[in-house]
Protein backbone atom coordinates (compact mmCIF):
# COMPACT_ATOMS: atom_id res chain seq x y z
CA UNK A 1 0.00 0.00 0.00
CA UNK A 2 1.66 3.45 -0.99
CA UNK A 3 2.74 5.69 2.36
CA UNK A 4 2.32 8.69 0.10
CA UNK A 5 -1.60 9.15 1.25
CA UNK A 6 -2.69 8.02 -2.48
CA UNK A 7 -5.52 5.96 -2.48
CA UNK A 8 -5.82 2.48 -4.22
CA UNK A 9 -8.78 2.49 -6.06
CA UNK A 10 -11.31 -0.84 -6.23
CA UNK A 11 -13.52 -2.36 -8.30
CA UNK A 12 -17.32 -1.55 -8.62
CA UNK A 13 -17.34 -5.63 -7.83
CA UNK A 14 -15.05 -5.15 -4.92
CA UNK A 15 -17.14 -2.26 -3.84
CA UNK A 16 -20.16 -4.41 -4.06
CA UNK A 17 -18.93 -7.29 -2.36
CA UNK A 18 -17.58 -5.13 0.43
CA UNK A 19 -21.35 -3.89 0.94
CA UNK A 20 -22.72 -7.42 0.93
CA UNK A 21 -20.11 -8.47 3.80
CA UNK A 22 -20.66 -5.68 5.99
CA UNK A 23 -24.49 -6.16 5.31
CA UNK A 24 -24.10 -10.02 6.54
CA UNK A 25 -23.00 -8.38 9.72
CA UNK A 26 -25.68 -5.86 10.14
CA UNK A 27 -27.32 -8.11 12.87
CA UNK A 28 -24.58 -8.72 15.10
CA UNK A 29 -22.56 -5.64 14.62
CA UNK A 30 -22.79 -4.08 17.90
CA UNK A 31 -21.98 -7.96 19.47
CA UNK A 32 -18.51 -7.73 17.73
CA UNK A 33 -17.43 -4.73 18.65
CA UNK A 34 -18.15 -5.39 21.99
CA UNK A 35 -17.29 -9.12 22.13
CA UNK A 36 -13.53 -8.50 19.80
CA UNK A 37 -13.27 -4.97 20.63
CA UNK A 38 -13.53 -4.38 16.77
CA UNK A 39 -16.19 -2.94 13.84
CA UNK A 40 -17.11 -5.59 11.11
CA UNK A 41 -14.92 -3.53 8.62
CA UNK A 42 -12.08 -4.49 11.07
CA UNK A 43 -12.88 -8.01 11.43
CA UNK A 44 -12.81 -7.79 7.54
CA UNK A 45 -9.48 -6.66 7.51
CA UNK A 46 -8.34 -9.24 10.25
CA UNK A 47 -9.34 -12.05 7.86
CA UNK A 48 -7.46 -10.54 4.98
CA UNK A 49 -9.31 -8.94 2.23
CA UNK A 50 -8.85 -11.52 -0.63
CA UNK A 51 -9.24 -14.31 1.16
CA UNK A 52 -12.37 -13.49 3.01
CA UNK A 53 -15.62 -14.21 0.02
CA UNK A 54 -19.02 -13.28 0.88
CA UNK A 55 -19.84 -17.36 1.67
CA UNK A 56 -17.44 -17.45 4.43
CA UNK A 57 -18.93 -13.63 5.94
CA UNK A 58 -22.12 -15.35 6.12
CA UNK A 59 -20.84 -18.62 7.69
CA UNK A 60 -19.21 -15.80 10.36
CA UNK A 61 -22.34 -14.22 10.83
CA UNK A 62 -24.61 -16.75 11.35
CA UNK A 63 -21.86 -18.09 14.17
CA UNK A 64 -21.88 -15.09 15.56
CA UNK A 65 -25.94 -14.84 15.71
CA UNK A 66 -25.53 -18.04 17.76
CA UNK A 67 -22.73 -17.16 20.11
CA UNK A 68 -24.93 -14.29 21.43
CA UNK A 69 -27.80 -16.06 21.91
CA UNK A 70 -26.43 -18.27 23.82
CA UNK A 71 -25.02 -16.19 25.64
CA UNK A 72 -28.03 -14.05 26.18
CA UNK A 73 -29.93 -17.77 27.49
CA UNK A 74 -27.11 -18.03 30.13
CA UNK A 75 -27.65 -14.44 31.28
CA UNK A 76 -23.96 -13.27 30.33
CA UNK A 77 -24.36 -9.63 30.73
CA UNK A 78 -20.44 -8.53 31.85
CA UNK A 79 -18.64 -9.23 28.08
CA UNK A 80 -15.50 -8.43 27.43
CA UNK A 81 -13.48 -8.50 24.36
CA UNK A 82 -11.67 -12.37 24.00
CA UNK A 83 -8.01 -12.25 23.40
CA UNK A 84 -6.88 -12.78 19.16
CA UNK A 85 -4.75 -15.24 20.11
CA UNK A 86 -8.39 -17.33 20.90
CA UNK A 87 -10.19 -15.83 18.63
CA UNK A 88 -8.26 -15.49 15.21
CA UNK A 89 -8.68 -19.42 15.04
CA UNK A 90 -12.44 -19.39 15.83
CA UNK A 91 -13.21 -17.09 13.01
CA UNK A 92 -10.88 -19.04 10.55
CA UNK A 93 -12.38 -22.38 11.52
CA UNK A 94 -16.21 -20.76 11.25
CA UNK A 95 -15.40 -18.98 8.05
CA UNK A 96 -15.38 -22.58 6.28
CA UNK A 97 -17.92 -24.33 7.80
CA UNK A 98 -21.77 -24.20 6.78
CA UNK A 99 -22.58 -27.64 8.56
CA UNK A 100 -25.05 -26.92 11.49
CA UNK A 101 -23.79 -29.14 13.97
CA UNK A 102 -20.12 -27.71 13.96
CA UNK A 103 -21.17 -24.07 13.23
CA UNK A 104 -23.22 -24.90 17.09
CA UNK A 105 -19.98 -26.00 18.25
CA UNK A 106 -17.99 -22.95 16.95
CA UNK A 107 -20.48 -20.88 18.43
CA UNK A 108 -20.56 -22.43 21.53
CA UNK A 109 -16.46 -21.77 21.51
CA UNK A 110 -16.76 -18.39 20.77
CA UNK A 111 -19.23 -17.61 23.10
CA UNK A 112 -16.79 -19.42 26.42
CA UNK A 113 -14.30 -17.07 25.15
CA UNK A 114 -16.54 -13.71 25.90
CA UNK A 115 -17.79 -14.90 29.20
CA UNK A 116 -15.59 -14.15 32.28
CA UNK A 117 -16.51 -17.46 33.80
CA UNK A 118 -15.33 -19.37 31.04
CA UNK A 119 -12.87 -17.67 29.32
CA UNK A 120 -9.53 -19.10 31.49
CA UNK A 121 -11.20 -22.97 30.87
CA UNK A 122 -10.50 -22.08 27.02
CA UNK A 123 -7.40 -23.52 25.75
CA UNK A 124 -6.35 -23.12 21.85
CA UNK A 125 -6.57 -26.85 21.58
CA UNK A 126 -10.00 -26.42 21.30
CA UNK A 127 -10.27 -24.52 18.04
CA UNK A 128 -7.60 -26.87 16.65
CA UNK A 129 -9.89 -30.00 17.58
CA UNK A 130 -13.21 -28.70 16.34
CA UNK A 131 -11.45 -27.92 12.47
CA UNK A 132 -10.70 -31.29 12.48
CA UNK A 133 -14.26 -32.92 12.79
CA UNK A 134 -17.23 -33.90 11.22
CA UNK A 135 -20.62 -33.66 12.29
CA UNK A 136 -20.66 -37.48 13.84
CA UNK A 137 -17.91 -36.84 16.03
CA UNK A 138 -19.53 -33.79 17.40
CA UNK A 139 -22.48 -35.59 17.99
CA UNK A 140 -20.36 -38.33 19.89
CA UNK A 141 -18.55 -36.10 22.39
CA UNK A 142 -21.70 -34.57 22.95
CA UNK A 143 -23.38 -37.65 24.07
CA UNK A 144 -21.09 -38.20 26.66
CA UNK A 145 -22.43 -35.47 27.81
CA UNK A 146 -25.79 -36.39 27.14
CA UNK A 147 -25.41 -39.83 29.11
CA UNK A 148 -23.59 -37.85 31.68
CA UNK A 149 -21.29 -40.77 32.11
CA UNK A 150 -17.30 -40.62 31.03
CA UNK A 151 -17.45 -44.28 29.43
CA UNK A 152 -18.77 -45.89 26.29
CA UNK A 153 -18.68 -49.78 26.52
CA UNK A 154 -19.21 -52.14 23.39
CA UNK A 155 -22.48 -53.72 24.45
CA UNK A 156 -23.41 -50.04 24.45
CA UNK A 157 -22.91 -49.74 20.92
CA UNK A 158 -26.11 -50.27 19.34
CA UNK A 159 -27.69 -47.81 22.14
CA UNK A 160 -25.23 -45.14 21.04
CA UNK A 161 -25.90 -45.87 16.82
CA UNK A 162 -29.85 -45.04 17.31
CA UNK A 163 -29.38 -42.53 19.77
CA UNK A 164 -26.90 -40.44 17.62
CA UNK A 165 -28.94 -41.42 14.20
CA UNK A 166 -25.69 -42.42 12.43
CA UNK A 167 -24.35 -46.15 11.58
CA UNK A 168 -21.94 -48.24 12.89
CA UNK A 169 -19.15 -47.89 10.84
CA UNK A 170 -19.74 -43.90 11.33
CA UNK A 171 -19.42 -44.37 14.85
CA UNK A 172 -16.55 -46.56 14.84
CA UNK A 173 -14.83 -43.64 12.23
CA UNK A 174 -16.13 -41.17 14.91
CA UNK A 175 -14.12 -42.99 18.12
CA UNK A 176 -10.90 -43.28 16.20
CA UNK A 177 -11.03 -39.55 15.39
CA UNK A 178 -11.53 -38.27 18.72
CA UNK A 179 -9.19 -40.75 20.07
CA UNK A 180 -6.42 -38.78 17.38
CA UNK A 181 -7.88 -35.61 19.03
CA UNK A 182 -7.12 -36.48 22.30
CA UNK A 183 -11.19 -36.13 23.34
CA UNK A 184 -11.57 -39.98 23.80
CA UNK A 185 -9.12 -42.74 24.80
CA UNK A 186 -10.07 -46.37 23.38
CA UNK A 187 -9.21 -49.13 25.56
CA UNK A 188 -9.35 -51.80 22.83
CA UNK A 189 -8.26 -54.69 25.45
CA UNK A 190 -11.67 -54.25 27.27
CA UNK A 191 -13.73 -52.64 24.40
CA UNK A 192 -14.50 -49.74 25.80
CA UNK A 193 -13.75 -45.91 25.33
CA UNK A 194 -13.34 -43.32 27.85
CA UNK A 195 -13.81 -39.46 27.51
CA UNK A 196 -10.38 -37.68 28.43
CA UNK A 197 -9.51 -34.73 30.86
CA UNK A 198 -9.57 -32.74 27.52
CA UNK A 199 -12.61 -33.95 26.69
CA UNK A 200 -14.52 -33.59 29.72
CA UNK A 201 -12.53 -29.75 29.61
CA UNK A 202 -13.93 -29.44 25.71
CA UNK A 203 -17.33 -30.18 27.07
CA UNK A 204 -17.52 -28.30 30.24
CA UNK A 205 -16.78 -25.30 28.12
CA UNK A 206 -19.08 -25.62 25.00
CA UNK A 207 -22.04 -26.60 27.18
CA UNK A 208 -25.01 -24.28 28.09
Amino acid sequence: MPDDGTIIPISDEQAKLGQEIIKAFSGVAAFIEKALGSAPEDLIGYLGGDWLRFRRAENIAKMMKLSKEKLEARGVKDQKPASLTITLPILRGAADESRETLQDLWARLLAATIDPSRVDGVRQGFASAISKMDPPDALLLGYFKTINIGVITIDARDQTVRALGISLDELTISFDNLDKLGLVVINKTIQTVYITPFGREFLRVVSD
